[in-house]
């Protein structure tokens, strides 16, 4: 009968515990800011811009129903709405940190 009741009250226990929450999916604005206060993609805005000023980044972020702990997104400089050129090329794979609960950048390459 202890057992018994010790099961039951595990159960209640186990189906009583909240789950945590689900990582929320990065919007364009956030990855945007993201990337104005990351000094190495800062520096390489400011150094395209000066090349072209019809420069940008351009964030086409992925469908995030599976909610990623990673975004890898290659490509992110468009210039004048069309691809940049190789030379102005980059790269950024946001992270969620768990622990901060908000969204950082892991890696920004040119």
């Amino acid at each position: 009968m202890k057992k018994t009741i010790w099961l039951v009250a595990a159960i209640l226990l186990a189906a009583c515990t909240a789950t945590p929450p689900p990582i929320p999916s990065l919007n364009p604005e956030q990855a945007a800011a993201l990337l104005q206060f990351n000094p190495k993609a800062a520096n390489w805005l400011t150094y395209v811009k000066k090349q072209n000023p019809a420069c940008g980044y351009k964030l086409d972020l992925p469908e995030q129903s599976s909610h990623p702990a990673e975004i890898d997104i290659d490509h992110v400089v468009s210039c004048g709405g069309a691809a940049s050129p190789k030379e102005f090329d980059a790269s950024v794979i946001f992270v969620y940190d768990k622990a901060a609960g908000k969204w950082t950048v892991d890696r920004f390459s040119n």
